[in-house]
C-alpha cells in the first residue's frame, strides 16, 4: 500500500469521524485493567532480558503480559496482550506483527514460525526500526567516529525524547497539529545529526505510530475524545520514559479497543494538520520517490548491520518524573545532504520481503560510502 493510499484511506474514514469507544461508566471506579495492574506490576528488565525499539512491546514485557524476558514470544500472546492491556485490536497490528516475523527470519536466517525469537532483533535498522524516532537514536548518529560504529537504536533515550516533548512548550495535551510539529522536528534533527548519508525518511511509518499514541494515550476525560482526541502528555511521558503503563496517573486502556480505522484516520489527520513553523533542514521530495541502488535477491540477503547489545535501561523507580539514561551529547554533522529515498514500505501496512530490508540497508550503505569519498 502506497503512502498516497494511506492518505486516501484516512479521508475515506473522514476528517471528523466518530471514533469508537467511550469512557462513560468508567470514571470514578477502577477498570478491569487497573485491577490487573496490582497483580502484574512493572518489573524492570534484568540481566539477559531482551528489549527492543518498540515501547509498547517493551511495556507489555515489563508488566509480564508477554514473556518478561522478551524471548520466545508467541504471536497470539502478543495479539491478546495488545487488545487486553493497551486497547489495540488485531486489525491495527496484524501487518506489523507479520513483518516482525519477516525481520526475525532476516536476522536469524531461519523460519521463526509463530515464535518471535526476541525483541532485540527488531532493532535491525531500516527494517521494522526506522530513523527519526520519537524516543530512540538512529542507528548511525553523527557523533560516531566512523561509519563502522553504531548507536543504540534499541533503548529509550531521554535526550531524543526530550526533543519531542520540547516542541509542546509545556502543553499538558497534544493535538494533531502539535504531533505533526513533533514529527517535523524529529525529521529535521535526525537529518542534521545522523552520520552523513545514513538518514532515510520514514514519514508514513512514523505517522502510523503517532496514531497508536493517540489510540493508547488519548485523554478520555476530555469532551472531544470521540471526535478529535488529544494525548495527555504526562501519560505519554510516563509510558515512554518508564516503559510502564500509567495506571497511577488515572490512565486505563480505551473502553472499546481501537482498530486500524482509528489509527489510519488519526494518522491522516495529523499529516494534514497545519503547523506553526517548519524546522530546517528537512528531506526533499515525497517518500517513495526514486529507486534503491540495487535490489538484492532474497536468497542472498544477509544481515548487513550488527545488532545492538546494550543492556535495556531500567527506570530507577516507576513514577511520572523518572528519566532514564541519556546518550552522549549529540554533535550534528556539517551540511546534511538531502537524498532521494528508496522505495520504502510501511511495515505497519505492507508486508516486507527479505529483499526489501536488504535494499533499504544497501541504499544507506552506498550513500554513506559515496558521501565519505566525496562523490555526488
Amino acid at each position: 500500500m502506497s503512502f498516497l493510499n494511506i492518505q486516501i484511506l484516512g479521508l475515506l474514514f473522514g476528517a471528523a469521524i466518530a471514533y469508537p469507544g467511550s469512557s462513560h461508566g468508567l470514571r470514578g471506579r477502577s477498570s478491569p485493567c487497573q485491577a490487573r495492574a496490582a497483580s502484574q506490576p512493572y518489573q524492570a528488565p534484568g540481566a539477559g532480558d531482551s528489549r527492543g525499539p518498540c515501547p509498547a512491546l517493551n511495556t507489555l514485557a515489563n508488566h509480564g503480559y508477554i514473556n518478561h524476558d522478551g524471548r520466545n514470544l508467541e504471536s497470539q500472546d502478543i495479539i491478546n496482550a495488545f487488545q487486553a492491556q493497551l486497547g489495540i485490536e488485531e486489525s491495527a497490528i496484524d501487518t506489523a506483527l507479520t513483518n516482525a516475523f519477516v525481520v526475525c527470519e532476516y536476522v536469524t536466517g531461519t523460519n521463526c514460525g509463530n515464535t518471535l525469537t526476541n525483541l532485540t532483533l527488531l532493532a535491525e535498522p531500516h527494517a521494522f526500526e526506522h530513523d527519526h524516532s520519537f524516543s530512540r537514536q538512529d542507528y548511525k548518529m553523527g557523533y560516531l567516529p566512523n561509519s563502522e560504529s553504531f548507536s543504540d537504536n534499541q533503548n529509550f533515550n531521554a535526550s531524543i525524547f526530550q526533543t519531542s516533548i520540547d516542541v509542546l512548550q509545556g502543553s499538558d495535551h497534544m493535538d494533531f497539529a502539535q504531533m505533526n510539529q513533533v514529527r517535523l522536528q524529529r525529521e529535521s534533527l535526525a537529518l542534521s545529526e545522523d552520520f552523513n548519508g545514513w538518514f532515510l525518511e520514514s514519514k508514513a511509518i512514523q505517522e502510523f505510530e503517532a496514531g497508536f499514541i493517540f489510540a493508547i494515550m488519548g485523554d478520555f476525560n476530555l469532551p472531544n475524545y470521540n471526535s478529535t482526541p488529544e494525548v495527555r502528555v504526562d501519560w505519554w511521558r510516563y509510558w515512554f520514559t518508564n516503559e510502564s503503563l500509567p495506571y497511577e496517573l488515572g490512565w486505563h486502556p480505551p473502553t472499546s479497543a481501537r482498530g486500524a480505522d482509528f489509527v489510519l484516520s488519526v494518522s491522516s489527520a495529523i499529516l494534514a494538520a497545519s503547523v506553526t513553523s517548519t524546522p530546517t533542514p528537512l528531506p526533499s521530495g515525497a517518500i517513495g520517490s526514486g529507486e534503491p541502488a540495487g535490489v538484492l535477491n532474497e536468497a542472498t540477503a544477509t544481515t548487513t548491520y550488527q545488532l545492538p547489545t546494550w543492556t535495556p535501561y531500567a527506570a530507577p523507580g516507576v513514577g511520572p518524573n523518572d528519566k532514564r539514561d541519556a546518550a552522549p551529547t549529540l554533535q550534528p554533522t556539517a551540511s546534511p545532504v538531502e537524498q532521494a529515498a528508496p522505495v520504502l514500505k510501511n511495515p505497519y501496512l505492507e508486508t516486507l520481503a527479505l529483499s526489501d530490508i536488504a535494499a533499504q540497508q544497501a541504499h544507506a550503505t552506498s550513500r554513506m560510502a559515496a558521501m565519505q569519498s566525496g562523490s555526488p
